[in-house]
Formats: structure tokens, sequence, C-alpha cells
């Protein structure tokens, strides 16, 4: 009688032991789950900024070689995720356009991305930082990588939270006449 009873003890403290284990691993699955989501939320917000602020200026030819995002505070371009996280923003804007001269070999039309804001999100409240890069389409053949002729713009936008939680967005948008229109939206 005293074997069974310690042998369903050890039973039931084996199940218990293997239920917490089972608990902490569900609650550490959710969270990361939790942040990718808001990361995602915050590199879509990102990205409208971008086509908010190409609204309105919709007529600037120059958008990809100037123009600010003005809700994005900029600051240093190695942004700070987290404890011992950061992202230079340089590198990979240079790792942009070396992608671009590989996936289009357009010469003096392959797109060229320029970082056009970056920084924590205004009244997000929390530590989650988006960077934004615009580049002339691939279709423009104008000559003129920095300039663009035919209303059409390339934005990619990396959102960063903690635990190398990253996310993009990439968009064309087209301007017509005084709008912006949203031509493509793809989250990855």
């Amino acid at each position: 009688m005293v074997m069974l009873v310690l042998l369903l003890t050890a039973c039931v403290a084996s199940l218990s032991g293997g239920l917490a284990v089972v608990g902490h691993t569900e609650r550490r699955i959710a969270g990361a789950q939790l942040r990718a989501v808001q990361t995602t939320y915050a590199a879509d917000a990102a990205a409208r900024l971008a086509i908010d602020a190409i609204s309105q200026d919709a007529t600037s030819a120059f958008w990809p070689s100037s123009g600010t995002i003005p809700a994005l505070t900029g600051g240093a371009k190695v942004m700070a995720i987290a404890a011992g996280e950061t992202v230079d923003l340089d590198a990979r804007t240079a790792e942009l356009n070396a992608d671009a001269a590989s996936q289009w070999p357009l010469g003096v039309d392959t797109p060229h991305w320029r970082l056009m804001g970056w920084g924590g999100l205004p009244s997000m409240g929390s530590s989650r930082k988006v960077a934004v890069w615009i580049a002339d389409d691939v279709m423009d053949a104008d000559g003129m990588a920095a300039e663009d002729r035919n209303g059409l713009l390339m934005i990619h936008v990396e959102a960063f939270g903690a635990r190398c939680a990253a996310r993009v967005v990439a968009a064309h948008v087209q301007r017509e006449t005084g709008t912006v229109r949203t031509v493509s939206w793809r989250e990855e």
C-alpha cells in the first residue's frame, strides 16, 4: 500500500513538473507572437506616415532624392533597439542598394534607396524603432535614379523590436494630380 502511494505521488509530481514546463513554453511563445504582431503594426504605421508625407508634396519629382517624413524624429543612424541590440542604418542602406543592383541591373535606372525617416513612432509608447527608405521605381526609364518622372515610387519600411523582432513592409505608390494612391502593399 505504501509503495502504491509513493508511486502515485511520483507520477503526480512528474506530471505537474511537465505541465509547468509546457506552461512556461506557452507563455514564451505567446510573448514572441505579441512582439511580432506589434512590430508588424509599427511597420504598417511607418509606411502610412511615408505615404502621408508624399501626399503632402504629391507633385514633386524629386521625392526619392529629397523630402522627409516629419513624424519620424531621426537622430543617430545607429539605432539602439534594446540592450545589446543596434541597427546601423547606413550599413542597411548599402545592403538595400546592393540588393537593388543585383535584382534590377538597369544601369543608370537602377533604383537607389534613400533613407527618408527613422526613429521611434510618435505616441507609440514602445521601444520599437522604424526606418523608411524610398526609391524610384524600376519602370521609370528616365536615366535618373534619384528623380521620379512617371509618378511611381517604391517604399521599404523596416520595424525593429526587442529580442530580434523585425518586420518589413514594401509598398508602391502612384502619384497623380494632387493625390497618392497605393498600388501594392506587402508585409514580410
